[in-house]
């Protein structure tokens, strides 16, 4: 029993079981955003192995939480060759200490680099990135080889690390530091790696995902200086000038002591539903967190109940969707210790950010002011409301014309014959104005139809009010035409229309509704059928 239990080095567990600390090392595919070369954001499809990422993105938040969240340096460098999968991320910040620790017998860059269990994040961690000192340990003991080269107190720490050449090895290979005195008062700290292929069956990390991430820790941060593979990142001042200069949007910025989180809405930016991009401490959170699932909530909800009144006024009730529809909420969130879901960092889930959101959403007449300020936003709303409504209106009317459509039409005295280009429908006030006609008619060719009740005036109506009116169904269905649909020859049931109303007031009225009707509603019925409609004296 005692042979089935193994000890393995760290070494050994971290290139063994990748997954527990960077991710999964097979292919992911997931539509996100990237920049194109104006910097301009694209929804598109993209594939990569997320434990590359997390490992580039380890690389990355150190010298991210020393410039940003420490507050030391103001200059970021990132180079990638895709080619290689050879990465190297620098800052100025005030470089990692090189002093030799006794206790430990080693330097103190060396163990931070290479011991799972190092790191100076483990206090109070204030707005960084960095939460089990484990990342970039990760990546020196996942990869082919990793150098560190640290400038700090006039020296140069230059030492590199390599895989262990044996398979079984259990130990990663550490060469001997070297360090030399220099007269410039240059700092920072510089790390490059190549992922072990030993450990990585597939390097798929495009340098798009990667320029992409860069480019985002550029545009949150306008201050610093940041390069990719030696060309300076340029960005405008805030988020939305940057990103979205020609763009309408609707800022909401959120700012609490330790929460500071602003959602840029960009309507008629995707062809769904709404699309959600954050960025806490410069971490793409592509799974979102507590934080964009409570705004999604309550601005949704807050949003509808606050277009109650008007939408009662317009007749029209907005959902969700209409709100939603085509959407890209961009969120940047700068906030003290962040957790996330697990090592890959992908999903924020700090319940008490909630908290700081609802805070913001309770400030009085939050929404009527929303409302006011970006009217034009909100009447697309509205259209997109209508449209919705008509269509499922124009469907639901549809269903219920083509059932009534198998029943008799009360009052109809049809025509038997099979000509039916030849069919003369007359329509006349009442039953007993069309009973004349039985003595009189010839049953192949005339029919008529006694109009019950009011004839509604169709002009600008939508498809469930007119056909909410029996009169005009009674007529489509006689005639053999379906609101929103274009008639032919083949379905039509009558060539010709005569109208046989009284030659009173009321008559001239209903005959008059009636050619409105065919104008309107029933305009493809005189396309099809020219000089068919008559009134009949």
């Amino acid at each position: 029993m005692n042979d089935t239990i193994k000890k393995l080095t760290d070494y050994e567990h971290l290139r063994l079981r990748t997954e527990m600390y960077l991710g999964s090392r097979t292919k992911h595919t997931q539509e996100i955003l990237l920049y194109n070369e104006n910097g301009t954001p694209e929804l598109r499809e993209c594939t990569w192995v997320p434990a590359l990422c997390t490992a580039f993105r380890e690389a990355l938040d150190n010298a991210c939480d020393e410039i940003i969240g420490h507050g030391f340096g103001h200059r970021l460098d990132v180079t990638y060759d895709e080619a290689t999968h050879t990465i190297t991320v620098q800052d100025d910040g005030r470089g990692i200490p090189i002093t030799y620790d006794a206790a430990h017998k080693d330097y103190l860059a060396s163990m931070v680099v290479s011991n799972t269990k190092a790191g100076r994040n483990f206090d109070e961690r204030g707005r960084v990135s960095g939460t089990n000192g484990i990342g970039v340990s990760a990546v020196n003991m996942t990869s082919k080889w990793f150098e560190i080269s640290i400038h700090r107190d006039n020296k140069h720490f230059v030492q590199r690390f390599e895989e262990n050449p044996l398979p079984e090895g259990k130990e990663l290979l550490k060469r001997k530091p070297k360090i030399k005195d220099v007269t410039s008062e240059k700092t920072g700290t510089c790390v490059s790696f190549t992922p072990s292929e030993r450990v990585f069956p597939d390097l798929t990390l495009p340098n798009d995902f990667i320029k992409s991430r860069v480019y985002e820790v550029a545009v949150a941060h306008p201050l610093i200086r940041v390069y990719y593979n030696g060309e300076r990142v340029k960005v405008q001042h805030n988020v939305e000038r940057t990103l979205f200069p020609e763009r309408e949007t609707v800022i909401l910025d959120i700012k609490s002591d330790n929460f500071n989180s602003k959602f840029i809405l960009v309507p008629n930016f995707t062809n769904t539903g709404d699309f959600t991009h954050s960025i806490v401490n410069s971490i793409p959170a592509f799974n979102g967190g507590v934080h964009i699932d409570t705004f999604k909530r309550l601005f949704y909800t807050g949003l509808l109940s606050a277009l109650e009144r008007e939408a009662k006024r317009r007749k029209i009730t907005p959902n969700r969707s209409d709100i939603s529809e085509g959407l890209l909420i961009y969120n940047v969130t700068y906030m003290n210790a962040p957790d996330f879901d697990s090592q890959s960092k992908t999903r924020l889930i700090n319940e008490w950010v909630g908290d700081a959101i609802k805070k913001y959403f309770d400030e009085e007449d939050f929404f009527g002011k929303l409302i006011k300020k970006h009217r034009t936003w909100i009447d697309s709303i509205f259209e997109r409301a209508a449209e919705r409504t008509n269509k499922k209106d124009l469907a639901d009317t549809k269903k219920a014309l083509r059932s009534a459509k198998k029943a008799k039409v009360p009052g109809l005295m049809d025509a038997s014959g099979s000509d039916r280009s030849k069919c003369i429908l007359f329509l006349a006030e009442g039953l007993s104005a069309v009973a004349g006609l039985a003595t009189v008619r010839n049953p192949d060719i005339h029919g008529g139809l006694g109009l019950r009740g009011k004839v509604l005036n169709v002009n600008g109506e939508i498809p469930k009010r007119v056909l909410d009116n029996s009169t005009i169904v009674d007529i489509m269905n006689s005639v053999g035409l379906m609101i929103g649909e274009r008639a032919t020859r083949s379905t039509l049931r009558y060539g010709k229309i005569y109208i046989a109303a009284d030659q009173d007031q009321d008559g001239a009225n209903i005959t008059a509704l009636l050619i409105n009707f065919f104008t309107h509603t029933g305009r493809n019925y005189l396309i099809q059928t020219k000089n068919r409609l008559y009134t009949f004296l």
